[in-house]
């Protein structure tokens, strides 16, 4: 093949890398000290181009999982990177580069030369990754012995992180996740005995028996056993699979292929992982997870937070919090009942609730054994002198905030396999790395340098659970460690500076702490409410939950500005879709209507091609309403005051005099219209109602209600046509939140309302649901009308609003026509943040939430029906909707409680509401009305969104 030209001298900056291609082969150019070098361009551990890394100390720095390779001999510097880089010999001819592909610019360097004859024997127990680097580094520092390595599956050496990604999207096999090329693994000379367990060993004899019956004599003996997936207790896990080994991979792979939707039992990195594999597949996703919070027990709950934002964005559900009482198989299905009585019905259940360190064997051996792992020294030394300890079976060598823990990673693996290998050959000991570990869920890459523990301080920089987010914890007053979501360059800094003890935080701008005290941090960072300005931060007011947890909820929640502003920012302006009509008020092109996404008002439209569009409604220039009708037909929007005109997509289309007037004035020569259009929001549509949002990449709608919303949003708008019938509108002097709870209080329903109980539309006994999605953002309040003759006498004593012997004059008012597929005659449903879709017998509607500042909000009333209704119809869901419109029995009612509530805090302010109601159900769905789980669950979200 000899020389090809591959670049220009002039493409290259001193210091720096370039990627070019050579004859269909991807090669990285280097200019160092003014001299040219060449190697290959991919990452000999996983698939990344070297030319998109960081060129250091005559190194180059993958940016996908930081390990280096030496430039000038393309030699591995550090994990995880193991496999030499091709070198090629460069050569300059004026300003050409040439370079040889068959020519490497340093021959290999050979094996070390053996220790002279040696006749002991290594025994390694363990065929994974700890062990097989344990082999190699042997090797490679000399040792000419006898290497036996026992493997209980049938495998050579396999990396494990790919069982959670690769192979279950089916894009590796059993070939790419080898530790070693089956080359490799031939020259180390392994006496491999793969299918074989270790039953047994003898300290005294110094030997090992095998499930074979042998007996193997050794001289020094490792222990590099693994862990194994802790399984659900007997009998309760029929059909639930687990990932541990390759086989197990395969397996789940399979299964996520043909199945729809699936639970994952425990919320930690496996789960996750194996979480993001089946969105990315079209799955359905729930994960459940006992704890309150995600991997609390390893993790400061901001961290877990962040977890659970980032798999919340991209369409998975969650449960938390939630103890399963059964597994039952059903059919080609399995249904999960919990114990708050609720069900899920799925087609596949996978559980990830850890791993169990195969430590027996040594524990047997009566070697120490502590806090679920083989205890070790920096060297990996056990407490026998003859006898080794690497990988997940063993503990780490140094206590963490005072706990001995294991660390299950691929770099502990391998840093602890050189370890033991150096250690068995009686070498000094090395300094061992820092901790170093990384996940990939949902198109990030997420890496984590230092140990963090669950009762870390945090410290973030950016969005919770955002691409790019920053994490730092601190323990003792010091830096313990930095999480990173898919910025490699940042973490290089970090992972850098944790090393060398400098300061992790210098550079990091916006970097807030995540709880509310109030003395300073070691950074000199003020401990305050997380998204406060950073100038308001030392005069910032504290927000502190009560203790109580979420059967308390403060005043200041409804009460205070800076709440207000978080919300508008985080909910309204967050990870939403918000309501901002109906098809039907928009049905040609060229027809608007003006509407809001929280306080922000916003246009929406149609336009020549039929498509929904919703912009702000500001103009770029002064800021000032340019859509100021409440809905009609245009071909284009005006602003009042600077005539700048806006066409149906929200594309500025005119600016007068843009160039001014005889040469002189106008706008810059640079100015483009492209550039300044106001703000667009993503569009979805489902039966006909229009939702937006500030997000770009909202998950679809029917993930972000989830299964049980979807399907009760669906029998409200189940296809046919809808035609808008009339409006309302009211202001109501409350808190917007307050509507919410209204509707997820049936509590209050069977006292407050005498219309509901008299006349059984609500009422204690009525076959009836609270239903709350998992997130505990939306609910619907659900109820099978009965005739209001069953009540009780002791259900009449306790509510004071029935009205015994009480009659309408016009009895068709109670008539219900079924026409829905849905076993209620009455739902209430909540899709947060600021829709209510009411449907009341036959009268349907939905309400529009407009906060206007924590003390008040505006609710606007779109009533509707069916194309297809007969006159009849129609005039009854009118009839109906003036008995519940906002001035009908219920709404009056509804908005003096809300008036009375707001009034109570605002006038006698520092208090606490009492939400307590159905112990037995923390949050979410109640199958009673007599229960505030639904209110919980919704304080639950908001706290996690908000931050307190």
């Amino acid at each position: 093949m000899g020389w090809l030209r591959a670049a220009s001298f002039d493409d290259l900056k001193e210091g720096g890398v370039i990627g070019v291609d050579v004859a269909g082969t991807a090669v990285a150019l280097y200019l160092l000290d003014g001299v040219v070098y060449a190697t290959h361009n991919i990452c000999t551990h996983q698939f990344a181009f070297l030319s998109e890394g960081y060129v250091e100390d005559g190194c180059i720095e993958c940016p996908l999982h930081q390990g280096q390779f030496d430039i000038r001999t393309g030699e591995a510097q550090c994990a995880p990177v193991t496999g030499r880089l091709a070198t090629y010999q460069v050569k300059r001819e004026g300003d050409d580069i040439f370079v040889d592909l068959e020519a490497p610019a340093v021959e290999v360097e050979a094996p070390k030369a053996p220790l002279a004859q040696d006749h002991r024997s290594f025994v390694i127990i363990g065929g994974g990754q700890a062990g097989c680097r344990a082999a190699q580094h042997l090797r490679g520092e000399g040792f000419a012995g006898r290497i036996v390595m026992i493997a209980e599956e049938g495998h050579r050496p396999y990396e494990r992180p790919p069982l959670s990604k690769e192979v279950l999207l089916g894009k590796a096999g059993a070939a790419d996740c080898a530790v070693l090329k089956p080359a490799e693994f031939d020259a180390l000379d392994i006496d491999l005995r793969t299918g074989t367990r270790a039953s047994a060993i003898d300290r005294k004899a110094k030997s090992v028996t095998l499930s074979t019956g042998e007996i193997l004599p050794y001289d020094r003996l490792l222990i590099a056993t693994g862990a194994r997936a802790r399984t659900l207790p007997d009998g309760s896990g029929d059909g639930v699979l687990y990932l541990r080994t390759l086989e197990d991979a395969q397996a789940i792979g399979t299964a996520l292929s043909r199945a729809r939707s699936l639970a994952l039992i425990g919320g930690g990195f496996i789960g996750l992982e194996i979480a993001s594999v089946a969105r990315e597949k079209g799955l359905v996703v729930t994960v459940i997870e006992r704890e309150p919070a995600l991997m609390s027990r390893i993790l400061p709950p901001a961290l877990g937070q962040a977890f659970q934002k980032l798999a919340e964005s991209k369409g998975v559900a969650f449960r938390l919090d939630t103890k399963i009482e059964a597994i039952r198989r059903n059919g080609a299905g399995t249904t999960l009942a919990f114990a708050d009585g609720g069900e899920l019905a799925v087609d596949l259940v996978v559980a990830g609730i850890g791993a169990i360190a195969n430590a027996e064997l040594a524990e047997q051996a009566g070697l120490s054994v502590k806090s679920g792992g083989i205890v070790i020294d920096t060297a990996c030394r056990t407490s026998d002198a003859d006898i080794f300890a690497a990988g997940d079976c063993a503990l780490y060598p140094e206590a963490v905030g005072g706990t001995r823990l294991r660390l299950e990673s691929w770099a502990n693996a391998e840093a602890q396999g050189r370890a033991a290998a150096l250690a068995m050959l009686g070498k000094p000991a090395e300094k061992p790395p820092l901790p170093w570990f990384w996940t990939e869920q949902f198109g990030l890459n997420i890496q984590m340098a230092g140990i963090p523990q669950a009762g870390d301080r945090v410290a973030v920089q950016g969005g919770i659970g955002q691409p790019e987010s920053v994490y730092l914890t601190e323990r003792d007053g010091a830096i313990a460690s930095a999480i990173i979501f898919g910025d490699a360059e940042t973490f290089r800094i970090a992972r850098r500076r944790l090393e060398t003890g400098a300061d992790v935080a210098e550079g990091l701008r916006g970097l807030r702490w995540l709880d509310q005290q109030e003395e300073e941090s070691s950074m000199g960072y003020e401990r305050a409410l997380e998204s406060l300005p950073e100038q308001a931060a030392p005069h910032a007011k504290q927000f502190v939950w009560p203790a109580e947890g979420l059967n308390r909820v403060p005043d200041w929640v409804y009460t205070d500005d800076h709440i207000y502003g978080l919300e508008v920012e985080k909910i309204f302006k967050g990870r939403t879709w918000n309501y901002v009509g109906l098809e039907a008020e928009i049905p040609n092109p060229g027809d608007f209507t003006r509407s809001f996404v929280g306080p922000v008002p916003v246009v929406v439209s149609r336009d020549e091609e039929g498509g929904i569009n919703v912009f702000e409604n500001r103009c770029s220039h002064r800021a000032a309403e340019f859509c100021r009708e409440l809905r009609g037909n245009v071909q284009e929007f005006v602003c009042p005051y600077h005539q700048w005109s806006y066409d149906l997509k929200g594309n500025l289309a005119g600016v007068p005099f843009r160039r001014g007037v005889d040469g002189k004035g106008g706008m810059p020569a640079d100015f483009d219209p492209a550039d300044h259009h106001p703000r667009k929001l993503a569009v979805t549509t489902r039966g006909g109602v229009i939702f937006a949002s500030y997000a770009e990449d909202m998950e679809p709608f029917d993930t972000y209600l989830g299964p049980e919303m979807t399907r009760e949003f669906d029998a409200t708008f189940d296809g046919r046509k809808l035609v808008v019938l009339g409006y309302y509108r009211n202001t109501l002097p409350g808190n917007w939140k307050l509507y919410h709870e209204n509707l997820k209080d049936p509590y209050h329903a069977t006292l407050l309302h005498t219309f509901l109980v008299t006349f059984g539309l609500l009422v204690a006994g009525n076959k009836s649901q609270m239903l709350c999605d998992a997130s505990g953002r939306h609910g619907a309040m659900c109820s099978a009308k009965s005739d209001g003759k069953n009540v009780s006498a002791d259900a009449k004593k306790e509510m004071r609003a029935y009205k015994e012997g009480m009659q309408l004059e016009e009895p068709r008012f109670m008539d219900f026509v079924p026409e829905f597929d849905s076993p209620w005659s009455v739902t209430m449903s909540t899709i947060w943040p600021n829709l209510i879709v009411q449907r009341e017998m036959n009268t349907l509607g939905v309400r529009h939430i407009v906060p206007e500042g924590p003390n008040q909000f505006t609710m606007i009333w779109t009533m509707f029906g069916f194309e297809g209704d007969d006159e009849e119809m129609t005039r009854h869901r009118l009839r109906q909707g003036n008995l519940m419109g906002p001035a009908g029995f219920l709404g009056l009612e509804d908005n003096e409680a809300m008036k009375f509530v707001q009034d109570g805090m605002k006038h006698v302010p520092g208090g606490e509401h009492l939400v307590a109601l159905d112990p037995g159900t923390a949050t979410g769905t109640a199958d009673t009305l007599i229960s505030e789980s639904a209110i919980r669950a919704m304080y639950k979200h908001w706290r996690d969104v908000i931050g307190v």
